[in-house]
This record gives structure tokens, sequence and C-alpha cells, in this order.
């Protein structure tokens, strides 16, 4: 049993017998997030991330594996044959909100009707309960944020929300367990499956995904991975589609300011590493949705 300082109450869950991972994504605009308030374009959705998608169904494809895709509503409008293919080829939909604007900026009545829109979107679209949810940039704060308590009156079983370590950027719980746990709201229990990390010497350290596959070199990787199946321990990743993007990345801008041309590094920088990393890990480990994992421990 764990509580947090609001004592909320959790329950770690049992380790499974045969360790599987979960591989999600992202489904969301390359200039979602830091770039949102610069650009001006919050709400158009480029070609971009079809195209990066379709490169990614690819990849999956010739790994044999299925991922979760947690999308973005504005990009479901903008794309809907993008997410219907996305469920024609095997793959797992959830949520990421309706405009990417994190919890911590809404109230509740704002977060549970851009919830209800998005849900009943993605499920015209991919013919799929919509079982799983992750907030925009990991932005529930604490396990007791009343968002879980919505998610389940909407109908959410998993969410996948919560990044257990105290040294990310921008997010971070890391009092938080780092295997699957139950949250208990008012309106039912939701399972969580944080985003994955490997303690070494007493600190955690991230390496579920994004840019940490950038920096990490492939061995430390391999290892990581490695020790989480001697502990039974699954390992939730998650990538963005941008992050497979052949090319540049940019908005073109005649007067870059300075947040602009650090974004255009966090971006584009040494990607290509990513799916190198992430295709041989794909080789060496099981890999699956989270709602695969999730029906695991059902």
């Amino acid at each position: 049993m764990f509580a947090d300082a609001r004592s909320q109450q959790v329950t770690l869950l049992p380790q499974p017998a045969v360790t599987n991972h979960a591989l999600s994504f992202d489904l969301e605009d390359w200039h979602e997030g830091m770039l949102r308030h610069l650009t001006g374009v919050a709400d158009q959705v480029s070609n971009t991330v079809k195209t990066c998608a379709f490169r990614l169904l690819d990849l999956l494809d010739a790994h044999q594996t299925r991922a979760t895709f947690f999308v973005v509503g504005n990009v479901a409008e903008t794309h809907p044959d993008l997410i219907r293919e996305i469920a024609r080829r095997g793959h797992e939909i959830g949520s990421h909100t309706q405009r990417h604007v994190p919890i911590l900026q809404q109230t509740r009545a704002q977060f549970r009707d851009d919830m209800g829109r998005t849900v009943k979107l993605l499920e015209d679209l991919s013919g799929q309960p919509i079982r799983g949810f992750r907030a925009p940039l990991f932005s529930v704060g604490s396990v007791s944020h009343w968002c879980f308590e919505v998610i389940r009156e909407l109908g959410f079983l998993y969410d996948s929300s919560i990044f257990p370590v105290g040294n990310a950027a921008r997010y971070g719980i890391s009092n938080c367990p780092r295997t699957p746990f139950r949250i208990d709201t008012p309106s039912g229990p939701i399972i969580e499956f944080p985003i994955a990390s490997w303690q070494v010497f007493g600190r955690r350290i991230p390496i579920g995904g994004g840019s940490y596959f950038r920096f990490f070199p492939v061995a430390l990787l391999r290892k990581a991975f490695n020790d989480l199946e001697q502990q039974h321990h699954p390992a939730v990743v998650y990538f963005h589609p941008y992050e497979f993007h052949d090319g540049w990345l940019h908005v073109g801008w005649r007067k870059p300011k300075p947040i602009y041309l650090k974004c255009l590094v966090k971006y584009n920088f040494a990607t290509s590493l990513i799916a190198r990393r992430l295709s041989v890990l794909l080789n060496e480990h099981r890999f699956g949705a989270v709602g695969r994992l999730f029906e695991s421990y059902s």
C-alpha cells in the first residue's frame, strides 16, 4: 500500500510471472507543447504527423509488434483516415486529450467536456472501446488529482500518465511506485502503468523513451531492460511519430526567437538514433500494446 501527500489510496499490483513490455506512441503534431504559445498554430495539424506515423507503422509491421497510440483529438479530426489505418493494422487507440492542453491548466469541467468529445470521436473512427489515457506532458501532478476520477467516470480502465522520477524536465512524481499499481477513486479503480525507469544505486534513471533513447547508449538500454526482466518489472515506453521523421522539422519564422532555436535542437538533434535503438529492443524483448499489459493484470 502506498499513499501520496494527499493520502490517495494506491495499491501495488502483483508482478507477472512472464514479463511483457508495453510500447506506446503519443500521436500529436511536432509543434505541440513548448511551441504552442509561440507558433499560433495550436489547432492547425500539419501533414508531418501523418507522414511520420505511416513510416512508424511500417517499422512496427516489420517487427510484427503492436502498440498503443494515444491520440490527440485534433489530429484525429484532421487525419481520420490515419486513425482508421492504425486500428486496421491491429494497434490500440487511446486518448491524449482533444488539444494537448496540460491538465493542470484546465478546470475539472473543461477537462471532462474535452475528454467526452474525444472519446466519442476516437471510438467512431477506430471501432474500439477507448480504455487507456495519457495526459499531455504527463501533467497529472499527483495520484490524487481529480482527473483519475473523471476518466474513470468516462469509462477508462487504465492510465499511463505518471513518470516516477524526480529529475525529468517539466514532469515527474518521484515518490510514486515504479511498477503498475491501482488508484482507487470514488468512481472506481484505475490501473496505472508508469513510464519505465531503472533503479541503479538507489537512483531512478528514466529510460522510457523519447530523448533518453538519443542520449543513452544502446548498451546501457539493453542492460536496463535485461535487469527489469530479471525483476519481472514490465516497462512502458513512449515515443512520438515526429521522432521518426526524415528531414528537418521547422516552422519557418523569419525572425527566430531563442526558444524556437532551442526547440529546433530538441526536435531534430540525433533523432535518427531513436529508431535504431528501438529496433534493437524490439528484436530482443517482447513488446505489445498497453492494453495487452492491462489484460495480463485483469
